[in-house]
């Protein structure tokens, strides 16, 4: 039986300060030396992506990640804004408030109006082997953990209701087996500008781990193809997916991205 989290995930784009001449270089060694040290609310996780493959690629995305839907609406509202308790943290760090005026000066910032998405979980892999823990972490004298992060867009065929769909993979979650080191979730779009569509949302241990199996754009290695070929029961599974819904990757919309800096609250 799958026991997910409760977890809630949003996602907003995130543009580099052109007409000041900010380059992706620019940006992204203020977000290492610096922005990690910008708060996540109590609980909550935040990670810098950057597209490394897919329609976004070169392009950036801030991942949020709250423990459940409670803990979201306490600082955030439905509609993106932030709410009473939200404004109160901010305003009990004020070297916080710094930092994000500075991060303004090289890119946008995750607030309105940056396009942005709420998801919930509707079901994710529970016998995953990859450890629980952040998409990026630097600490000194460890090694640094940056995850890959996919996110595959999906489309329900005529006829399947979203209902349907949600049920298949929820009673069939038990059946997915992950690449060593992968872990896979289905959201579903609870806010934002992807209201009720579905997205796969893929953690991977490593860019070398996402290599090992899928070195480029729809590309499987030797290493891949055997793990699928020791693994039918899941592979049948993703059969009758494709009977209710489009599958993860091509020909459907979606990037996987590097986690380059991050803060856990």
């Amino acid at each position: 039986m799958n026991n997910p989290s409760h977890a809630v995930f949003s996602v907003h784009y995130i543009g580099l300060n052109l007409k000041k001449g900010v380059t992706a270089g620019d940006f992204e060694q203020f977000a290492r030396e610096r922005g990690v040290q910008i708060p996540a609310y109590p609980g909550w996780r935040w990670t810098l992506l950057k597209g490394l493959r897919g329609e976004r690629e070169n392009e950036y995305l801030m991942l949020y990640e709250a423990p459940d839907a409670q803990q979201y609406a306490r600082y955030v509202t439905a509609s993106g804004e932030q709410t009473a308790e939200a404004q109160q943290f901010w305003q009990q760090h004020p070297q916080a408030l710094a930092l994000i005026a500075e991060w303004k000066t090289f890119a946008t910032f995750a607030e309105l109006p940056t396009i942005f998405t709420t998801y919930s979980l509707v079901a994710e892999n529970t016998n995953s082997s990859l450890p629980e823990g952040p998409n990026y972490q630097a600490k000194s004298g460890q090694e640094t953990v940056a995850r890959v992060v996919g996110f595959h867009n999906l489309a329900l065929r005529a006829g399947v209701l979203p209902q349907m769909f949600e049920k298949f993979i929820t009673d069939n979650i038990h059946r997915v087996e992950d690449y060593p080191g992968w872990k896979f979730h289905m959201l579903k779009g609870q806010g934002g500008n992807r209201l009720d569509q579905y997205a796969v949302m893929l953690e991977i241990e490593s860019l070398a781990s996402l290599n090992a199996f899928h070195p480029g754009l729809d590309v499987s290695t030797e290493k891949s193809l055997a793990f699928v070929a020791a693994h039918q029961d899941t592979e049948r599974m993703y059969d009758e997916w494709r009977t209710l819904a489009s599958f993860s990757g091509a020909p459907q919309l979606y990037t996987d991205y590097l986690a380059i800096a991050g803060n856990a609250g």
